[in-house]
Parts: structure tokens; sequence; C-alpha cells
């Protein structure tokens, strides 16, 4: 899985990164990313509007959308299924830049802790 740019330092390699000059650390990664395919584990699936309301989790091959509801979350229409971990954040500027984003339902399973694996891609 592994995002790069979230400011967090667990998301980079121990070894330091040097500019030897001939770099692509040039400004257009930030519109790169947005347009990336990414999979994701969805979290606190359990207090979210999907499975209070069903008291299940959503099916593989469903279909997903991200939205910013304070928080970035996957939804089902109106109805929000888990948070994306915050290493996605930056999703949120390229939402309001214009990208939306369309995922399926790789995997779930529901019991003490419901759980849901995506894949998402740029529209």
């Amino acid at each position: 899985m592994g995002s790069s740019g979230s400011g967090r330092l667990t998301d980079y390699s121990g070894v330091p990164k040097t500019d030897s000059g001939g770099g692509s650390s040039g400004g257009s990664s930030g519109s790169d990313k947005c347009g990336q395919a990414f999979d994701v584990s969805l979290e606190d699936v359990a207090l979210h509007d999907f499975y209070k309301n069903h008291k299940t989790v959503p099916a593989p091959g469903t279909e997903l959308k991200i939205a910013l509801k304070g928080r970035l979350v996957a939804v089902i229409g109106t109805e929000s299924v888990g948070s994306l971990p915050t290493s996605f954040n930056y999703l949120a500027a390229c939402l309001a830049s214009g990208f939306t984003y369309t995922g399926v339902v790789r995997a779930s399973s529901d019991g003490v802790s419901p759980q849901v694996h995506a894949d998402f891609a740029a529209d």
C-alpha cells in the first residue's frame, strides 16, 4: 500500500534523499498524485452510516466514491462506509481541484471489528 508525501516520517524509508540536480522532485508531483490509483483499508467502519444502518459491511464488488465530510470518507450514495487513513489527506486538495474517485470493495469482513478494503481510481 504505502503512500508518499503524507508528512509522516513513517512513510519514508530510512535512506536520506539527496539532490543530484537531475531528479524529478519538481512542483508537478501533486497533480500526478491526484491521478494515481490506490488501495486502502478503511478505518472506523463500525462507526459509519452504512454499518449503523445495515448492521453489516458492503459486499465485495460494491461501488464506492470518495467524499469530504469533515474527513475523507468512502461513501455509497449518501452513506459513509469508512474513513480514509490520514496518509490520504492530500486527496482533499485533489477533490477541491476537480478530481473525483470511484472505487470498488475488494474485500470486507463483518464481526467484532468490521473491515472494508477497496481499490480506487480517479475518474
